[in-house]
């Protein structure tokens, strides 16, 4: 492959060797449930917090090793959403709370908004840097290992702001989207560069916004608001593409998507076709993409990687349903994908265990197995 990152640490990465790789997100601890309650209740310090999250990411990352993981993450153990938290780094971003009934029940959401001009500032203390900071030191502990780093993409702050909200214009920009778009680049540009020089060099962008855009449902609210498919994809693409511009050569940046997993719920239905193509031509080095069940259809929209120097990865363990998957049944899955994509393709969990802090409706034992079932799986990769 052309991108190829070297030197992460106590070896060499080629892309081309991962075949197996979690998502990003676990379980939260009983320990860190607690110490957050303590904290919004003011009962301890945001330095007490810290220091129990540490604790428990320690922990974690010990785990995710003796469960045979190469790539190891923090679990996304300091975050209340998957998204929210990595955007509230950039200046001019800012989120709205209400409360939504989502499947019967009532639930504390945020949507995200832009409030002025989107900027990243890199003179400020970022939180989710120190985040990475400390998995990087982490991970140096263990030979083979390799710490990734995952942050939403740009798309949800236009989803959330345009789509969601049903805004027109913006306090900064009114109606120039185009500056918008450019300024969000620019700002993951420097966002790439900065955890580049805290030494990461796989970086994983989750971005679900695409799969809103195969949802019949959404896609009615899209017209609605006077605009097309066709159109928001172009906004994605331009805005996802631009963010790579600088991105150096011997990183690896990867995505990640699926149709949402709020709690364990899909949020979207549809197939890819529409948005294959699209996505596959952003220069991401790898492809994550949601398969664990017949909600996604078939993998023939995928074949447009096939050429293309870049990982396929399919997810094939689903995060939300506790049944465990037969392991010929995923290699039986993994070949069809095979067959469409081609050699460069790996196998993951369609998603993380809790994109949300209350984390999906499975149990710790569960989510263990989930991860021992997709490192077994190595005999047929």
């Amino acid at each position: 492959m052309k991108r190829i990152a070297k030197n992460m640490g106590k070896g060499d990465f080629d892309m081309i060797q991962i075949k197996y790789d979690i998502v990003g997100s676990f379980l939260r601890p009983e320990a860190i449930k607690k110490a957050r309650a303590e904290f919004k209740s003011g009962a301890i310090t945001r330095e007490d917090l810290k220091k129990v999250e540490d604790e428990e990411i320690t922990k974690l990352v010990k785990k995710e090793v003796e469960h045979g993981l190469p790539f190891i993450t923090d679990g996304e153990f300091r975050r209340r959403w998957w998204h929210l938290d990595w955007l509230k780094e950039f200046d001019g971003f800012d989120t709205i709370h209400f409360t939504k009934e989502i499947n019967g029940t009532s639930n504390e959401i945020e949507l995200g908004t832009v409030t002025g001009k989107i900027f990243y500032d890199k003179n400020k203390v970022h939180p989710e840097v120190e985040a990475w900071d400390y998995l990087h030191r982490l991970a140096s502990q263990y030979e083979g290992v390799t710490a990734k780093k995952c942050i939403s993409g740009p798309n949800m702050i236009l989803i959330d702001h345009f789509l969601q909200l049903g805004n027109k214009e913006t306090p900064y920009y009114g109606r120039d989207l185009k500056a918008l778009i450019d300024d969000i680049a620019k700002a993951y540009q420097e966002a790439i560069l900065d955890f580049y020089d805290h030494g990461c060099r796989y970086l994983q962008i989750d971005d679900t916004s695409w799969t809103y855009l195969i949802d019949e449902k959404f896609l009615q609210k899209v017209e609605a608001l006077g605009y097309t498919q066709k159109e928001v994809l172009n906004w994605f693409w331009n805005v996802s593409t631009k963010a790579l511009e600088k991105k150096p050569v011997d990183m690896v940046v990867a995505t990640h998507f699926c149709k949402g997993n709020f709690k364990g719920n899909p949020l979207f239905s549809g197939f890819y076709d529409a948005v294959a193509p699209v996505i596959a031509d952003i220069p991401y080095d790898a492809f994550f993409v949601e398969y664990d069940d017949a909600r996604s259809g078939s993998f023939e929209p995928w074949k447009v990687l096939k050429d293309k120097d870049a990982l396929f990865v399919a997810g094939l363990i689903s995060t939300k349903n506790p049944v465990l998957e037969d392991h010929d049944e995923i290699k039986k899955r993994y070949e069809e994908a095979k067959a469409v994509v081609g050699e460069q393709i790996a196998l993951s969990p369609q998603c993380g265990f809790a994109s949300v802090e209350e984390g999906n409706c499975i149990d710790e034992e569960t989510q263990w197995k989930k991860i021992d079932l997709l490192v077994s799986c190595k005999d047929f990769l």
